[in-house]
């Protein structure tokens, strides 16, 4: 019993493991390939949009 739950528990794991990094794979094509853009405009992108969500100062 405490072995069937455990290797559920894994398994369990393992497909959230695989379910991510599948998700990632696939927004990074997506990103890079049919958006057209290159590592850095998405790093310049990210900081802008990081500056643009700090409080302002008043």
């Amino acid at each position: 019993m405490a072995t069937d739950l455990f290797g559920f528990f894994l398994a369990f794991l393992l497909g959230v493991a695989v379910s991510g990094t599948g998700a990632y794979f696939a927004l990074r094509s997506f990103v890079y390939q049919e958006l057209d853009l290159t590592k850095e405009e998405i790093r310049t992108a990210v900081k802008h949009l990081a500056y643009e969500r700090l409080p302002s100062e008043e």
